[in-house]
């Protein structure tokens, strides 16, 4: 892709007026047929499918938007941090964010104000979204309290439901209480879902799904994806929206994000 990328720069480069001046005259028209028709032959030779050539330097022009390519905060002695830059109205198939943190919210006040600013972001959404989930097995009344704030109202019953089952501790075959750490970096079922601290998240934009307006959600889905070796499928399809009229983003459908990850082997020493 480096090499097409190239290529096509060169095209502009010998595209230009500059490089058939009069001076020159069919000389520069030939040489200039004969390097499209070179830059043409590598493009094809080189890619499956020229289109996703237009898709990727298309990707790459200036656009403009509010979204932020760092965000930082600190909320009850704990640290957040975003990297990472996911437009908010463009799809680009090439953006990616890694959203890393010291500690899941205590109380629903800090949520809140933790929601101020991460959720400003797409991505800070989905790793409000994972804390919700440590929350919930904490204290299912706080974490309901957090995942109300975080999600749509339809995509809310249907993850409260789900997490009820998951978080029954009680029935040992089917709880996964490790649900939330399986979401971050380093936790595998080998190494009995122990993430790599400071906790780390990592999401990407959909690379095939390209943003979509909703009148029912009165906003654009933004389709991201969420990195975790909890499945045999690594990237985990989750979809958020920001209503309008509101200034940060939820969750409005995550069902590959709560379904059972892999069974834990060994014991689960628990998050910080």
């Amino acid at each position: 892709m480096k090499r097409t990328l190239q290529l096509l720069a060169l095209a502009a480069l010998l595209l230009t007026p500059v490089a058939a001046s009069a001076q020159f005259g069919n000389l520069g028209n030939r040489l200039k047929q004969k390097a499209k028709q070179k830059i043409e032959s590598k493009v094809n030779q080189t890619v499956n499918n020229p289109r996703d050539v237009v898709e990727t330097v298309a990707s790459m022009t200036p656009e403009k938007s509010d979204a932020q390519s760092k965000v930082q905060a600190s909320v009850g002695g704990f640290t957040y941090e975003i990297n990472g830059r996911i437009n908010h109205e463009k799809w680009n198939k090439t953006q990616n964010s890694t959203i890393t943190f010291t500690g899941i919210p205590a109380t629903i006040a800090d949520f809140r104000t933790l929601q101020s600013t991460l959720g400003k972001e797409p991505q800070g959404a989905v790793a409000l979204q994972v804390m919700a989930f440590e929350m919930y097995r904490r204290d299912p009344n706080l974490g309901r309290q957090a995942l109300e704030l975080n999600n749509t109202s339809t995509n809310l019953n249907s993850t409260l439901r789900q997490l009820k089952e998951v978080m029954n501790v009680e029935d040992a075959s089917y709880a996964r209480p490790y649900l939330a750490a399986a979401l971050m970096v380093g936790a595998k079922n080998t190494n009995a879902y122990t993430p790599d601290f400071p906790y780390k998240i990592k999401v990407r934009v959909n690379p095939v799904t390209k943003y979509q307006d909703s009148e029912l959600l009165d906003g654009t889905v933004i389709y991201l994806q969420i990195d975790s070796e909890g499945w045999d499928t690594n990237w985990r399809g989750v979809e958020v929206v920001r209503p309008d009229g509101t200034d940060h983003f939820v969750i409005s459908n995550c069902p590959a994000m709560y379904t059972q990850p892999k069974k834990i082997k060994g014991s689960w020493p628990g998050l910080k």
